[in-house]
Order: C-alpha cells, then sequence, then structure tokens
C-alpha cells in the first residue's frame, strides 16, 4: 500500500507520467455567429464594397432538421439593385470585413445564402412580397454559434407580444436599441424600434425571446411565421432549433 501512494505521489508532481496523456491547448479561432452578429454578402464584388452595400444582421442561429448550421436574416440582403437574387452567395463575417486579403478578396467564407424568401412589402424584390428572410447555411468549421451577442441573448421563440410591450434589437451597426409593440398586421410586427445601415435582419427580443426579424425602422416579419413557413416549406433551414448556450 506504501508504495502504491509513493507511485500516486510520483504521478502527481512529474511532468509527464507514464500512462497519462499530456493536454495542450489548441486555439480556437473560429468566428462566433448569433442573434445580432453581423454578416455580408458578397454579391461577386470585393469585400470593401460589401461592408457597405451588403452588410446585415443575423436574427438568430441554429440547427436545422439535418442537423445543419444555419443563420437566418433578411432577403433583401441577398438582391442587388438590379432586381437580381444570389441564392448561393458566399458569406463573410463582419469583424473579418476591414481585413481584406491583398487585392481586396476576403477568403473568410463562413457560409452560403441556401433559399432567399419573398422580400417585404415596401422591398418585394425578385421573389415578390413575403416574410424577407434568408437562410444561411454556415461552415462549421468557421464558426461557433452562440445565444449571447452584446446586450442580448436569445433561448427562444415567441409569438408577437401585446401592444405596448417593450421590444428590443440588436444590430451590427447601432447595438441594442429598444421601443415599444404598435400591433400586427398579418405577419408583420410594427413598432417604433430604429434601425439603420447593416442592421436589417436583427433579432427583436422580449426578453431573452425572438419574436420577430427587423426589415425596416418600425417594421419586422413574425419569428413564428418565418418557422411555420420554413417548416411546410421543407428543406434547408426546416427543424430549426434555437443554439441556446
Amino acid at each position: 500500500m506504501m508504495l502504491v501512494r509513493l507511485a500516486v505521489a510520483l504521478c502527481a508532481v512529474a511532468i509527464v507520467c507514464v500512462g497519462s496523456p499530456t493536454v495542450s491547448a489548441v486555439p480556437d479561432d473560429r468566428l462566433v455567429v448569433g442573434g445580432g452578429a453581423g454578416v455580408a454578402m458578397l454579391h461577386g464584388v470585393p469585400v470593401q464594397v460589401a461592408y457597405w452595400a451588403h452588410l446585415c444582421t443575423l436574427a438568430a442561429v441554429g440547427y436545422d432538421a439535418d442537423d445543419n448550421l444555419v443563420g437566418i436574416t433578411n432577403a433583401h440582403c441577398s438582391y442587388d439593385t438590379h432586381g437580381n437574387q444570389w441564392l448561393g452567395d458566399e458569406v463573410v463575417h463582419a469583424a473579418h470585413l476591414n481585413e481584406p486579403e491583398p487585392g481586396g478578396v476576403n477568403v473568410e467564407v463562413i457560409g452560403t445564402v441556401a433559399y432567399i424568401s419573398g422580400g417585404n412589402p415596401v422591398v418585394p424584390g425578385p421573389n415578390g412580397v413575403g416574410l424577407d428572410y434568408a437562410v444561411i447555411v454556415f461552415d462549421k468549421s468557421m464558426v461557433i454559434p452562440t445565444a449571447t451577442i452584446g446586450d442580448t441573448t436569445i433561448r427562444r421563440i415567441a409569438e408577437p407580444p401585446p401592444p405596448g410591450t417593450v421590444l428590443c434589437k440588436q444590430g451590427v451597426t447601432t447595438g441594442r436599441t429598444c421601443g415599444v409593440m404598435i400591433g400586427t398586421i398579418g405577419p408583420y410586427i410594427l413598432n417604433t424600434v430604429t434601425e439603420f445601415t447593416g442592421d436589417s435582419g436583427a433579432p427583436i427580443v422580449v426578453d431573452d425571446a425572438v419574436v420577430g426579424i427587423q426589415w425596416v425602422t418600425g417594421a419586422a416579419s413574425s419569428m413564428t411565421a418565418i418557422m411555420a413557413d420554413l417548416d411546410s416549406r421543407g428543406g434547408v433551414g426546416s427543424g430549426f432549433r434555437l443554439v441556446t448556450s
């Protein structure tokens, strides 16, 4: 027994003990994505142009029924000025938009646009009027999903709240700002929350629940309506479940 105790003590103080694997820290340089994080669609242009023209915010990140890691933002982020849509477009993270490779090409592509719905009533886009959402499939080797971005944590999806409820949004340009719920018109939420360029797609939240995806100052699409549309359509994004940690 004394010999056993001695062996254990020596193993505890040794730099390397036979039979005990050495553990080394492996740096994780993946980019963080979640509701409120910024992304840009390249639209085939240099990243500096994409930063100004196609910067948007993710409303939510989670897994679909096929275990794809997906993010939801506005459909109009994938339209260009000529009325075309960019299905299959490459997506970059806002954190790298000011660090382009020589020649203006950013190689840190984190995902692709897999689905584009109809646009909002103000900007219908090539697919007509819809819920104004796009689905991005992320490269899991490039990103880490999280429930918390900035001052906002999203852990559930909820119906639009009653008029007078305080609402907040988390946008890549203006951060967290708040307003109040005015009411609904069909699947659209009317509110007093402002947004600026880059905030399109921002989550509209009540506490830890995402209730909508903002597409212009004062208006958003209901997140439960988007979930229902995803499931009825099938394919990528259907069976969506939030990342909650």
